[in-house]
């Protein structure tokens, strides 16, 4: 077992005869949106030749700590990966990575399925023709990847999963566009994100002509570049601090709904529902379940 930080323990494989590994409980295998099903670190990876291709049938996202490979796949890409490249794996897609006569390299990586996901695909923001990704720096990506895995049982802690991988993804594609000539253009990304965090609801067309848009310039390229509506990601992350607050503190839903500015706990548990399948009520029961555990 290798421990990544302090508090997250992550799967030990060394591409040797045989692999570690730690599945996530069965449970996480039927919310509503997916499941992170496998993770892991790989140390002196020897990879995959390229004379045996091998078709994962799953999602993956891999990420180069040290060294460099050969990655290619079935359609035909080759690319030169190195540390601070993530590269993602599609379910009916070969693939071969190969250090070639180079030294085996080290990669941290996550296995996951689902529909979210496949939504995800076919609306292009996962794209096995724009399957490599460089974002640094590498330390900080990967406590990222790793900080994706609760160390927790059952569906709430697999709908918490799912929804880390889904912000780390999305923040994964702002980043690395950043080595892009376009989005260098693009300051008021990071902090259209920061002021949409904030408590209250933002006045839209302010927010947009503060940062130097108009706001219909402002939704169309902020979707863009996040797969995502402003007023969604406003949401999405309201539900994620609510998630936490469920999980770390009792007080009551009426005065979290408050407090994240939400009209009322009605209203917070229905759109907090129809995000992650579960009521808060039964979020928290859940998760509560699991911490006892």
């Amino acid at each position: 077992m290798v421990v990544l930080g302090e508090d997250m323990c992550f799967l030990e494989c060394t591409m040797a005869e045989s692999w570690k590994t730690r599945s996530l409980p069965v449970a996480g295998l039927n919310t509503l949106m997916g499941a992170v099903t496998l993770g892991g670190q790989s140390k002196a990876n020897r990879g995959i030749a390229r004379t045996d291709m091998r078709v994962l049938g799953s999602y993956a996202l891999v990420y180069v700590v040290a060294g460099r490979s050969e990655f290619g796949d079935a359609q035909g890409l080759r690319a030169t990966v190195v540390a601070g490249d993530a590269f993602l794996l599609f379910p009916e897609v070969g693939h071969f990575y190969d250090p070639g006569d180079g030294k085996p390299w080290d990669d941290i990586w996550l296995l996951f399925n689902g529909p979210v996901f496949d939504a995800w695909r076919a609306a292009g923001l996962l794209d096995p023709a724009d399957p490599v990704w460089h974002v640094e720096p590498v330390d900080h990506w990967r406590r990222r990847i790793a900080g994706v895995l609760t160390q927790a049982t059952g569906a709430a802690a697999a709908l918490v999963e799912v929804t880390r991988l889904l912000t780390l993804l999305s923040e994964m594609r702002v980043e690395r566009s950043r080595g892009f000539g376009g989005s260098r253009e693009k300051p008021w990304l990071s902090e259209a994100c920061r002021r949409l965090e904030e408590p209250g609801t933002p006045e839209w067309e302010t927010l947009a002509g503060e940062l130097g848009l108009t706001y219909d310039q402002f939704r169309k390229k902020f979707s863009a570049a996040m797969g995502m509506a402003p007023a969604q990601y406003r949401l999405a992350r309201r539900v994620d601090q609510a998630a936490v607050r469920l999980r770390s503190d009792e007080a009551p839903l009426r005065e979290i709904a408050a407090s994240l500015g939400f009209c009322d706990e009605f209203h917070f548990s229905k759109l907090f529902k129809r995000r992650t399948g579960l009521s808060p009520s039964a979020y928290r029961r859940q998760w509560q379940g699991t911490a006892e555990k």
